[in-house]
């Protein structure tokens, strides 16, 4: 079972990996973390609009815990506890990725292993918590933003499909963890 699932995700891999080739730079620059400090700007400016100040500061410290949890968990956790290589490590894909390379002539490979992808898990639990926060007006687009990111990394060839599968799940799971324990927490801190 679990090698049928395994070439599942090599063969959709090897179908989304750098196709189309004109979308290369731009995959490039938007999986990278400085691309989103728009989104990241607007959603605090969201949690502080029309608040106090101390409520704006209460909902700023959850997604803070949430984008925290969902990076340390992913990076220190899972990685290294499922121990899963990131396709451009996988030796038996050597040559049939389409890397991104680097202005010193090396190719991109991310770190050595990718099972859950921390750009999923920390994307995908922001838009969740940002949502669970404040609800959906105007911040459905937020889910857009996560699926584009978290597709670069497929694009790139650092990520398997299933690790931003269960990327995204582990970060919208966490998130709604970290809402729940927020909204208990709430009226023993009363930020209002």
């Amino acid at each position: 079972m679990t090698d049928t699932l395994q070439a599942w995700d090599e063969a959709l891999l090897l179908w989304l990996n750098g196709a189309p080739p004109f979308l290369a730079e731009v995959a490039w620059w938007l999986t990278q973390p400085w691309c989103s400090i728009p989104v990241y700007l607007f959603v605090i400016w969201r949690l502080f609009r029309a608040v106090h100040w101390k409520q704006g500061a209460w909902r700023l410290a959850v997604v803070l815990v949430t984008f925290a949890g969902t990076d340390a968990i992913s990076s220190r956790v899972l990685k290294p506890g499922f121990e899963r290589l990131r396709p451009s490590h996988e030796p038996t894909l050597e040559g049939r990725l389409v890397l991104h390379i680097s202005e010193d002539g090396t190719p991109y490979r991310g770190g050595t292993y990718g099972f859950v992808s921390s750009h999923a898990a920390n994307t995908f639990g922001l838009a969740a918590i940002t949502l669970l926060l404040l609800g959906g007006n105007g911040l459905r687009w937020l889910w857009f933003w996560a699926a584009v990111v978290s597709w670069t990394r497929v694009y790139l060839g650092v990520h398997y499909t299933g690790d931003i599968v269960f990327g995204a799940l582990f970060g919208g799971g966490f998130a709604a963890a970290t809402f729940v324990l927020s909204q208990r927490l709430t009226p023993h801190f009363n930020p209002s």
